[in-house]
């Protein structure tokens, strides 16, 4: 004990703090006394002395140390960013010491630097018995940390996850929050999110199963609106979803941007997570607010497993697009997913189709017209459309039946395909499947293509979809340079092209235009092949070369091998001009006019009703559904997005948001048809004026793709069949031959802007702008007798009028006079009406206007009709325009081609001009017509109005003569009345009259006669005195009113 305190005496001037940390250490009170004592004798005690003490107490679980320095009053709290005792006590599980420290008034609330309290590190370390001792001294449990986040959330937010079920009972039993403002952290999550993002299941799990407090919303969302199903979807927790699935959490709840589950799903690729939500009933085909459906994400993302999983599903929508016109076709091939490329492909899919669409598929032929060295210069091939577009090999089922693209044939040069519908599913099936022939490398070009079809006019009717008429190009990158673009520069270096021109080879003229359209797509072809195309580079070259030898594309020297090719070249020059790489693709849409029978218009409206009201007649009872009306029924019934552009009429062409019902069937072709001179001729069906559209697409220099419809039911001997036309234009011999695929598209626009050629046709029937002249010739014709029969009933009201005023002079002098006058009069209109016989009386004549009316409808008819026809052949006219041009610019530099082109060009200008000026001819003449029926009825309604006038002016005449009769009647009646009621008043036998002396009963004459005209007299005099005079005074009483009242409205000014 001498040594102890000598030490302490010998070292009383070092610092002590190393002594207190020993003595703590060893729980040795009595030496901890005696360094607090020398402390305080050297001046070294103070709070943080006793800190260091504690703190170290506390770290070592020193219970009577920790103890003795409470006594000495140490600090259990600390400011600053330094840790507490009691954190300190909790984080190496000291109990005792913790207890110790609460009953000395440590605050369970102190936190550490992260804002984390005493509680959050009992429970985050597992330390049951420090949390029940903490929840039972009160401490907060729902205190939250500098990120906002209280006990739940730490441990559900921890990866480690080194606690036990026991502590999130033991919290869950207390008012911890776990949903509303004080259960959410600063990124508005719940501890439910945080669980299901780390992967807790059974903290998931007891949260939504707690016993007592406050129940955890399942759907709550976060601060970008994500549930805990789009975190646990997220990070790959199946479990978890299955268990807020059990929980009827919200299945299509969105986040941010439209996100649902599947969204979630499908573009992290969890294909049994996507099971999971597609057997709850999640919608498929939702869409982001950009567009993007789940099958855009999982196609991008190269998820081939949750392809097939949606794949399976039939309500499963493929072609939907998003808001930058991409298909999730487009986005494989954009980024490379070969594999899904493939899965997508609509020959790939054929299971999708319905039962209608098949059947309309299989019923429709498609036509392939093959260009090159055959026997007749071309091949023309029938083929159904499903086996077109979906149809396999008999003997390799994995090989498609046809291939589009021509270039692995050797005596094709390029191909025609026609497809007999506007119907955008058959034509993107069709490119696509072209798209993928050709390697699937150009994605630049192929959208381009997919973007044409954005130009779609939408509205509320079917009628109301169709096509605008346009004409653009879109770059394309050739796939022979792209695939082999360092072979090329090695051996071509930077020398210009060459084309083979009879047997000789001659370069192209350089144009800044053409090399840096061909620079451009070719930089892209590189970047697609190299990181798409899955053989190596020598196959690329070999394939190349062959390729390049057979199709005598090579611009090298000669050789022994291709002599005989070269030789061969001399008599087909153009075709070996037309193969020069191409980087253009070309789409076209044209409206053009055609015909239907009214019995073919009626029943495809019929079928265009039933297909919208969903009323299918039962297969049981009826006929089975002809080809046109599966066509109908598979893209019209049910359908968001209509594909099908159906045949409009003339009026619904030009009235697309409307219904022309009833327009449709008073055309003045069909009432040319059905009444007046046509109908003396034999019309067996009775036809009217169609709009169709001619959808081209010019692919390369090798494929042209075309799509036009045919009539209902389409007759077999049908002379205005478009298809057959075309099919006899390049057939013929008198025609310049087909020798690009360029001189095709002239030909097939050519045949559409002209079906009806008045100097093409030689049948009467089909001569519809003849019609419109008849028409115009039997309205003028009409005209001009309603014209005549005015001017006879204007003569027949002129004599009638100077008829009646002479004979009016007679009325004047004698009754007797009017008596004749109205005999005569009547003989006139006698004679008047058996002159004109049949015809009505002139007035009769004068005031009806319903042969006017009638006509001047029918003018206006012939002129609407006639406007909507020159709309047709002006959209015509910019169209080809734009196709002229585009074809310039591709083959800027060729003089021949364009030479050739420029002049067919011009005829087809010359015969839409043409067209027009007839139009224009036609539709003067119909204004003419309505002019001239406007100035009849003015004629009328002003001769009417005089007519009126002296109507009036007679009767007014014998209005006055009628008053002038009254009033001496009236007069009459004044005097004789009173004289009357005296003269009966004398008849009565009263004593007092006087008699005569011999008692004679008779009155003496004068003394009645003195009564009688004395009181008669006097009073008629007086009563016609006030019947003359009232009226003077009456005049002159409201003439002294009116000065009254304007002489206080003065003074009221």
């Amino acid at each position: 004990m001498s040594r102890s305190r000598s030490s302490v005496a010998s070292d009383g001037h070092d610092r002590l703090e190393p002594r207190l940390l020993r003595a703590v250490e060893h729980d040795d009170v009595e030496t901890l006394r005696q360094v607090v004592n020398l402390a305080r004798e050297n001046g070294q005690f103070s709070d943080n002395f006793l800190r260091v003490g504690l703190m170290r107490g506390c770290d070592r679980d020193k219970i009577a140390a920790t103890q003795y320095l409470l006594g000495l009053g140490a600090k259990t709290d600390v400011h600053g960013k330094r840790l507490s005792p009691l954190l300190r006590a909790v984080e190496r599980n000291h109990p005792r010491i913790v207890r110790l420290l609460l009953d000395h008034g440590a605050s369970p609330e102190t936190t550490d630097k992260k804002g984390r309290t005493a509680l959050m590190t009992a429970a985050w370390r597992n330390h049951w018995h420090i949390l029940q001792l903490l929840i039972a001294r009160g401490a907060d449990v729902n205190a939250k940390d500098h990120k906002k986040r209280n006990v739940l959330h730490n441990l559900a937010a921890d990866k480690q996850c080194d606690w036990g079920e026991d502590v999130v009972e033991l919290l869950l039993q207390t008012t911890c929050q776990v949903d509303g403002a004080n259960g959410q952290d600063g990124l508005g999550r719940t501890p439910l999110h945080w669980a299901c993002a780390t992967g807790k299941r059974r903290f998931a799990e007891m949260l939504l199963t707690r016993p007592q407090g406050p129940i955890v919303n399942v759907d709550a969302v976060e601060s970008r609106n994500k549930t805990a199903l789009h975190l646990a979807i997220a990070h790959g927790r199946d479990d978890i979803v299955q268990l807020l699935l059990q929980h009827r959490a919200d299945i299509d709840s969105r986040s941010d941007g439209g996100w649902t589950a599947l969204h979630y799903a499908c573009d992290k690729g969890f294909e049994g997570i996507v099971r999971l939500l597609l057997h709850a009933g999640a919608k498929i085909n939702s869409q982001l607010l950009t567009g993007v459906t789940p099958l855009h994400l999982a196609a991008q993302a190269g998820h081939t497993e949750v392809v097939q999983c949606l794949l399976e599903r039939p309500d499963l929508k493929r072609r939907i697009r998003d808001n930058f016109g991409s298909t999730p076709f487009l986005r494989a091939a954009q980024f490379r997913r070969k594999d899904i490329v493939l899965l997508l492909a609509p020959f790939n899919n054929v299971d999708a189709l319905s039962v209608d669409a098949r059947g309309a598929c299989e019923g429709f032929e498609a036509t392939i017209v093959d260009f090159g060295n055959f026997h007749n210069e071309n091949r023309v091939q029938k083929m159904s459309v499903f086996n077109l577009l979906f149809g396999r090999d008999a003997e390799n089922p994995r090989k498609q039946a046809v291939i589009t693209v021509p270039e692995d044939s050797k005596v094709t040069d390029f191909r025609w395909i026609h497809l007999p519908a506007n119907n955008m599913a058959w034509v993107e099936a069709l490119l696509t499947k072209t798209f993928i022939e050709e390697g699937a490398h150009d994605v630049d070009s192929f959208k381009g293509l997919e973007r044409s079809f954005r130009y779609q006019h939408r509205g509320q009717r079917t009628h109301s979809h169709f096509m605008r008429p346009l004409c653009q190009s879109t770059p394309r990158a050739p796939r022979g340079r792209s695939e082999d673009h360092s072979t090329e520069e090695s051996v071509v270096g930077d020398q210009p092209p060459q084309i083979l021109i009879n047997g000789e080879v001659s370069e192209t003229p350089n144009s800044p235009g053409a090399s840096q359209r061909g620079r451009k797509p070719k930089k892209h072809g590189i970047e697609r092949t190299d990181s798409y195309s899955q053989d190596d580079s020598k196959g690329s070259q070999g394939k190349k070369t062959n390729r390049t030898t057979k199709r005598g594309k090579n611009p090298g020297l000669p050789t022994k091998s291709n002599a005989k090719t070269s030789a061969n070249e001399k008599h087909r020059s153009p075709l070996s001009l037309c193969k020069d790489p191409v980087t253009w693709n070309v789409c076209m849409f044209m409206p053009y006019l055609h015909f239907e029978t009214a019995e073919g218009r009626q029943k495809m409206q019929e079928a265009i009703q039933r297909a919208e009201t969903l009323n299918f007649p039962s297969m049981g009872t009826s006929r089975s559904p002809t080809r046109d009306e599966m066509l109908i029924r598979a893209h019209l019934a049910s359908s968001s997005s209509t594909s099908l552009h159906v045949r409009r009429t003339l009026d619904q062409f030009f009235y697309p948001n409307i219904d022309t019902q009833i327009r449709d069937q008073d055309q003045v072709v069909y009432r040319y048809q059905t009444k007046g001179q046509g109908r003396e001729r034999y019309w067996k069906e009775p036809k009217i004026f169609m709009v169709d559209q001619l959808w081209m697409w010019i692919l390369g220099t090798n494929l042209i793709v075309t799509s036009f419809p045919q009539r209902w039911e389409q007759p077999k001997n049908d002379p205005l069949n478009v298809l057959d036309g075309i099919i006899e234009d390049i057939n013929s011999k008198t025609r310049e031959p087909v020798r690009s695929i360029y001189d095709l598209a002239i030909t097939i626009t050519n045949r559409c802007s002209g079906v009806f050629d008045r100097h093409r046709m030689g049948d009467e029937e089909y001569q519809f702008l003849d019609m419109f002249e008849s028409s115009i010739g039997i309205a003028t014709d009409r005209e001009t007798v309603l014209f005549s029969r005015f001017n006879r009933a204007s003569a027949q009201a002129s004599s009638w009028l100077k008829s009646h005023r002479k004979l009016s002079r007679y009325a004047a002098a004698s009754s007797q006079g009017e008596a004749t006058a109205m005999e005569t009069d009547t003989t006139i209109l006698d004679m008047t009406e058996e002159k004109d016989g049949e015809q009505p009386l002139f007035v009769d004549n004068l005031l009806d206007i319903g042969q006017e009316t009638d006509l001047l409808s029918e003018a206006k008819d012939i002129r609407d009709e006639l406007n909507m026809i020159r709309t047709v052949l002006q959209h015509q006219q910019h169209v080809l325009s734009d196709l002229q041009e585009v074809t310039w610019d591709i083959h800027h530099g060729q003089h021949r081609l364009q030479h050739e082109a420029r002049k067919r060009f011009k005829e087809q200008q010359r015969t839409i001009d043409m067209h027009l000026k007839d139009i224009d001819r036609m539709d003067k003449q119909a204004e003419r017509i309505y002019s001239s029926i406007t100035d009849l009825l003015d004629l009328k309604q002003k001769h009417a109005n005089a007519f009126e006038a002296r109507f009036a002016r007679d009767q007014a005449a014998g209005t006055t003569r009628q008053g002038k009769t009254i009033m001496v009647f009236t007069v009459v009646t004044i005097v004789f009345l009173p004289l009357s009621f005296i003269s009966s008043f004398f008849t009565i036998n009263l004593n007092q009259f006087p008699r005569a002396a011999d008692g004679d009963p008779q009155l003496d004459l004068s003394y009645v006669a003195k009564y009688t005209f004395g009181i008669g007299f006097g009073g008629s005099s007086t009563r016609a005195s006030v019947d003359v005079a009232k009226e003077e005074v009456h005049v002159e009483w409201r003439g002294r009113e009116g000065v009254g009242d304007r002489k206080i409205a003065s003074y009221e000014y």
